[in-house]
């Protein structure tokens, strides 16, 4: 089996992997390359030229896989449509997720492909490859890694990951896999230059404690699909009698990713419109809801917690607001109140999933705000690196998505392969 890396061996996201056996080729992730200034990065520079994936080649692509729902996994999809006979697979979650924030601009490109579900723990075919995906932890609704065997050979390919957020047990389940002897371990190490750090639970404890006492809105650096860290904001909301406060795009999300789960029996603990403390904006995002006639049911459903900037304005002391690309804008020209405010973000982040966060951070820091700057709790430690490595004990480590390839190397030797974006590693 070849693995080749075509995106991701040389930088941060954009993962683009591809496995090759006989006639076969699979392809793991098609992400789109973050950027670090804040711009938005044209749709054309997440295109990659590999052969099969716009035209017909010999041998085709048996399939593309898609680990979760950040741009840096999957948005290159959207960047042009892809060979329609290539079959793409995720979960109906990821599907639903895609194609509900594609709707929110009325610029962007729609989802076009041939989509295939997956479930966990459910072996599925593609081509000459036999590929099971387990559920992981990770900020996202859903992330998986696979186990993917083909012609006597093991690889697993990890996606994003980590096992100090909401869904520990998810990664505690993947340890306890007996997938046998591993001929190569494909790990992100986003953030492979921190060796341990606190979970998520532990710095919200720490973010309830420094504003206890304190009359300002709480602004919460939060991507719109950072599920993970939403649900922690919701613990905080009712820990300190504060109210959540969204737009109708994530509430849109929440409350879709918790139907689509409860269909499969799995029933989550996200928040949703259920939630008491849970309070929708009518801004801008809200209003494009309203606009999309097929969320109509749900958007009747939003109502009742759907409030104006009246209310948000003679609240502001009892809210979090998490604050994703452009939330300035409405924060500026609505409110304007900074008075007792405070700010928090990762100090370790670029915020560079979704563009225009970093934008959206500079001017919030530049406001004269309180800030808690707190670990960046989204991936991996290293010391969870470790102890996946330690548990399957690979032939052979391929570490991508990371700035820290030398702590690989330092603490595996040469087991580890650190190939150039579009260099074959036989196996």
């Amino acid at each position: 089996m070849k693995i080749i890396i075509h995106r991701g061996a040389e930088e941060l996201g954009g993962n683009c992997i591809e496995l090759v056996s006989g006639e076969s080729r699979l392809l793991l992730d098609y992400g789109a390359p973050p950027r670090t200034d804040g711009a938005e990065a044209a749709p054309e520079a997440a295109i990659l030229n590999i052969p099969g994936l716009y035209e017909k080649a010999t041998p085709p692509i048996s399939g593309l896989i898609i680990s979760h729902t950040h741009q840096d996994h999957y948005g290159a999809l959207l960047a042009r449509p892809i060979n329609p006979g290539v079959k793409v697979f995720m979960t109906e979650i990821m599907e639903d997720t895609i194609r509900v924030t594609t709707k929110m601009r009325r610029d962007a490109q729609p989802l076009k492909a041939n989509i295939h579900y997956f479930r966990k723990g459910h072996k599925f075919i593609a081509g000459r490859f036999v590929i099971t995906p387990y559920l992981m932890e990770h900020t996202a609704a859903e992330s998986f890694a696979f186990l993917i065997e083909s012609d006597g050979k093991r690889v697993i390919y990890t996606g994003d990951y980590r096992e100090h957020g909401n869904k520990a047990a998810a990664f505690k389940q993947f340890l306890a896999v007996k997938a046998g002897p591993i001929d190569a371990l494909i790990t992100e190490g986003n953030q492979a230059g921190i060796e341990k750090g606190p979970g998520e639970l532990e710095v919200i404890a720490h973010v309830e404690d420094k504003i206890k006492g304190r009359n300002g809105a709480l602004y919460v650096m939060c991507a719109g699909q950072d599920i993970g860290l939403l649900t922690s904001l919701a613990y905080l909301a009712k820990n300190t009698r504060r109210y959540l406060v969204v737009d109708g795009y994530v509430a849109l999300l929440l409350e879709r990713l918790k139907a689509l789960a409860l269909k499969q029996g799995v029933e989550l603990k996200s928040p949703g419109l259920h939630t008491e403390y849970l309070r929708i904006i009518r801004n801008e995002a809200t209003q494009r809801v309203y606009q999309l006639s097929e969320y109509a049911e749900t958007f009747s459903r939003m109502r009742p917690q759907m409030f104006g900037w009246d209310w948000i304005r003679a609240n502001l002391g009892r809210l979090i607001i998490p604050v994703r690309a452009n939330t300035h804008l409405w924060v500026k020209d609505q409110i304007n109140d900074l008075r007792g405010a405070t700010l928090l973000y990762s100090a370790w982040e670029s915020y560079a999933e979704e563009d225009g966060m970093a934008e959206t951070l500079e001017w919030f820091k530049t406001r004269g705000l309180t800030d808690v700057p707190t670990p960046s709790t989204g991936h991996a430690y290293f010391s969870t690196i470790r102890k996946l490595i330690e548990n399957k004990k690979p032939r052979c480590i391929i570490p991508v998505n990371t700035e820290h390839p030398e702590k690989f190397t330092a603490a595996f030797g040469k087991r580890v392969r650190l190939p150039k974006n579009g260099e074959e590693i036989e196996i």
